[in-house]
């Protein structure tokens, strides 16, 4: 169970998007809000300042902050939830430091640093909607790399009374677009589905036709409404990115809710 929501912060309005997500998450675990923001060309004590006004607006269990001085942005956050039951919540669209955007490469190189998961914000999510007692969209291609999200998908689920929409999208002839699973498809879909069911909550299966996977999901997502998006990432960049990847942060991009994305350990 998490005990610690890491966010952070670079003074803009778009940077403190992801504090109604955070705090909503930091109270339905219990646990405590790190307020993270980098010290390079800043006065250390007025960045501190600017986050200890930050904690005291928060509603959370506790709160706590920390200025990182003489550190790359995704090294220092990764480092923050090395070694603890911790998620970062933060936007990804927007100016340099530790609020960059995801295309931009903080958050990018973030996926790339750490397994732990990272709840994202894109420039349409809306920040102050509830999660809870919604749906939760876990996207998979039914890969092995892609189902490695529905043990942090249940447990999150759980927690925020989500039922869940398994989804695949999949081109005409039913298999997967940027995926390689081919007749097992509908088997796998209902193999998650199943692990779902057993933990206690609600699940459907849904498989949507389209050539564009990340516009499908964040149009399902809009339509349902969903309340949060679940789904793997290679964490890779450029040549060596897989459609996976691609995929995953197009989506952040687009959706209008926040996005549950997790890098499988190498």
């Amino acid at each position: 169970m998490l005990t610690t929501i890491v966010v952070p912060l670079d003074g803009s309005k778009l940077s403190e998007s992801a504090l109604p997500v955070a705090a909503e998450l930091a109270r339905t675990f219990g646990a405590t809000v790190n307020l993270m923001s980098s010290g390079w060309g800043s006065n250390v004590a007025d960045l501190d300042g600017y986050l200890q006004r930050r904690g005291a607006d928060l509603d959370v269990p506790g709160w706590s902050t920390d200025v990182v001085a003489d550190s790359f942005p995704a090294t220092a956050i990764a480092g923050a939830v090395t070694g603890i039951d911790a998620a970062v919540v933060m936007a990804t669209h927007g100016r340099s430091g530790l609020g960059k955007a995801l295309l931009g490469s903080v958050a990018e190189d973030l996926l790339k640093a750490t397994d732990r998961p990272v709840v994202l914000l894109g420039k349409a999510t809306e920040s102050k909607a509830p999660i809870a007692d919604g749906i939760l969209i876990v996207s998979t291609d039914g890969s092995d790399t892609s189902v490695t999200i529905v043990d942090d998908a249940i447990a999150w689920a759980t927690a925020l009374r989500l039922s869940v929409r398994v989804v695949a999208v999949t081109r005409s002839d039913g298999t997967p677009v940027g995926g390689t699973v081919g007749e097992e498809l509908p088997d796998r879909l209902e193999t998650v589905a199943d692990r779902v069911r057993a933990a206690g909550l609600q699940a459907q299966v849904e498989r949507v036709e389209a050539d564009d996977a990340a516009r499908a999901l964040v149009d399902l997502a809009r339509n349902l409404p969903a309340t949060m998006i679940a789904m793997a990432t290679h964490g890779r960049t450029g040549m060596a990115r897989t459609a996976l990847g691609s995929t995953a942060m197009k989506v952040v991009r687009d959706a209008p809710c926040p996005v549950l994305v997790h890098r499988p350990p190498s």
